[in-house]
């Protein structure tokens, strides 16, 4: 599976699986053509339900402290995530034509 989000700035390329590893290829190419590249494992679900558990742990054994969540577990990263989803999906149907990510 290949996503590719074209910009202004350049170009965003995310590619499931690489080279019979399971994750994510994600190539960022500047407006120069320039590429950078880097792998990401599948392992976010497992990472982020850690996070999850450690902070409710955390807050429930410390009631009252100064308290800070893993900031991928906020709202506003979560909305993000779904932000980058539709607009993926919304392309995709679209045979690939740009679309706007809504920002938050």
């Amino acid at each position: 599976i290949l996503w590719r989000v074209v910009g202004t700035n350049g170009t965003l390329q995310i590619e499931r699986g690489f080279q019979g590893q399971h994750g994510y290829l994600v190539s960022l190419y500047d407006a120069n053509g320039q590429c950078k590249s880097s792998f990401f494992p599948f392992s976010g679900v497992t990472e982020e339900l850690k996070a999850f558990f450690n902070d409710v742990s955390e807050n429930t054994l410390k009631k009252g402290s100064q308290f800070v969540p893993e900031h991928r577990l906020s709202f506003v990263e979560g909305a993000r995530d779904v932000a980058l989803l539709e607009a993926m999906l919304e392309s995709g149907s679209r045979q690939g034509k740009q679309v706007q990510v809504k920002k938050f």
